[in-house]
């Protein structure tokens, strides 16, 4: 799991929910969270996946468990929140995480097999998945935080509804915050730049090399001229949750290396 590096218990007795917290940067939000003292849901449709995550959270202390979902599925959500509000009254954190990623330029109308699937997990499951759950989060009020990207802000070539569905996202999330703030619920968006998780080299031949490979890439696009690990990431999403951003709500924080022109983002 995921060492806390500055020591600080910032979520006791707060219970946090993740969709997509198997891998990338949902399980390295899950494994911040459950150092600093989190109960942590990993919601995922990859059943192997999450329970690695879980025992590996559960062998250093934390707490977590496994609740099966498929954000393209209605059903399956819905059956998720249930089993949620069999085991938890309240619930205090929620990361809208999980997504897909599919190519297709629009010229030659490769991108029409994808948009069901990926504005269904991407974009709908994630406001189903959130107003479902807001009777456990208007209890005792909380946080929320979604995940957008870079690439909602540039646009690049292939992906565009990736990219469409990630600045939807922008504008969900401000919505949000209007709608749920007499909740005491804030609800912010995080926007990471080029960063090397699963989602890149999981499904390549060799995965362990295409990972070392995009880790030691260098590239031009960012002040930083590198890449951005899961848990940097996870740094920024677990300040947007925490109480020391108890005055940010209806934002987009940038986590992006200092990046400028085109790049090849979340």
């Amino acid at each position: 799991m995921q060492t806390n590096p500055l020591g600080t218990i910032r979520f006791t007795d707060k219970t946090a929910l993740i969709t997509g917290g198997a891998s990338g940067i949902g399980r390295a939000t899950a494994n911040r969270l459950a150092s600093e003292g989190a109960h942590v849901i990993i919601a995922d449709n990859n059943a192997e996946m999450a329970q690695q995550a879980v025992a590996e959270i559960q062998e250093t202390g934390g707490k977590a468990l496994y609740i099966g979902i498929d954000l393209a599925d209605d059903e399956s959500v819905r059956a998720a929140v249930h089993a949620v509000t069999e085991k938890f009254s309240t619930l205090h954190i929620l990361v809208n995480n999980a997504a897909i990623l599919r190519t297709g330029k629009i010229e030659n109308g490769a991108w029409l097999p994808n948009w069901d699937l990926e504005t269904a997990t991407g974009l709908r499951g994630w406001v189903l998945t959130t107003q479902l759950l807001l009777p456990l989060l208007k209890n005792e009020g909380g946080a929320i935080v979604n995940l957008s990207s870079e690439g909602g802000f540039l646009g690049r070539p292939g992906q565009w509804v990736y990219d469409a569905i990630k600045a939807a996202l922008v504008s969900v999330t401000k919505t949000m915050a209007y709608e749920f703030i007499e909740y005491g619920i804030r609800v912010n968006a995080v926007a990471p730049g080029w960063i090397v998780t699963e989602m890149h080299f999981g499904g390549t031949a060799d995965p362990v090399a295409r990972k070392k490979e995009l880790e030691e890439l260098s590239i031009s696009s960012c002040i930083m001229k590198r890449l951005a690990a899961p848990e940097e990431i996870a740094a920024a999403i677990t300040f947007l949750l925490s109480d020391d951003a108890s005055y940010i709500t209806g934002q987009t924080i940038h986590v992006d290396g200092g990046r400028w022109g085109m790049s090849v983002g979340h």
